[in-house]
């Protein structure tokens, strides 16, 4: 049964459009709007301007669905990551070698893109693929967070959650002693919630790699790559 919270949206939907030969306009919006941010970090990092790396990547993602009975894609392709990266790679080569210039507001756009946060990820390597694998997998932890997000805003105690985020902050972690005065909590109880909350995250991440992988021995690779791209 689909999960209202994590849509068919990756190898998946790929997929089902090859098959189909069609486009799916929907499931390209859903589509783009989860993985945009590491083609567009990539495409920066590989030299072009910001207004470039939005319109090649919004055109990319149009051009992948229009396209997707003749892309010969399929679960036995193996990663999503690595096929997107080559697709996106692909594409860029394609417009450096036409020299046409992007006809700004001319091209197909699908999602808003708000890009000023993603700069950094762009500069903080001269490897573009360096950049797209740590720009993927802050979108995969990003999702993931956001779906454990919600399962405890649906439950008895709303306000876990922030108590939760307070160990996932980038940085140094909180005092347990002290977060766990505040909270009316003994140490064990705070470091056993923690403990729960982390695990329960992982599973999250793990579901959310689950549908860019062609088989669990790759799942399980992919997590592993994902988590040493955000070291």
């Amino acid at each position: 049964r689909p999960d209202p919270m994590f849509p068919e949206t990756r190898w998946t939907l790929v997929i089902r459009a090859g098959r189909a030969g069609i486009g799916e306009p929907r499931a390209l919006e859903e589509l783009l709007s989860l993985y945009w941010r590491p083609v567009w970090v990539y495409l920066r990092a590989r030299g072009a301007r910001a207004e470039d790396a939005e319109e090649l990547t919004q055109e990319l993602f149009a051009e992948l669905f229009a396209g997707a009975g003749s892309l010969n894609v399929g679960a036995d392709r193996g990663r999503f990551r690595t096929w997107l990266k080559a697709c996106a790679a692909h594409h860029h080569l394609r417009w450096l070698e036409s020299g046409r210039a992007m006809k700004r507001g001319g091209g197909a756009r699908f999602v808003a893109m708000d890009t000023a946060l993603l700069e950094g990820l762009a500069a903080a390597t001269e490897d573009p693929d360096a950049a797209f694998d740590a720009a993927w997998a802050a979108t995969v932890m990003e999702r993931a967070l956001s779906r454990l997000r919600a399962e405890y805003d649906s439950g008895e105690r709303v306000g876990d959650f922030v108590l939760l985020e307070r160990f996932f902050g980038a940085g140094e972690a909180p005092s347990y002693r002290g977060v766990a005065a505040e909270a009316g909590m003994s140490l064990p109880q705070l470091k056993a919630f923690v403990h729960r909350g982390r695990v329960r995250f992982r599973e999250l991440v793990a579901e959310e790699v689950r549908d860019t992988v062609g088989s669990s021995a790759d799942g399980d690779a992919e997590v592993t790559a994902l988590f040493q791209a955000l070291r």
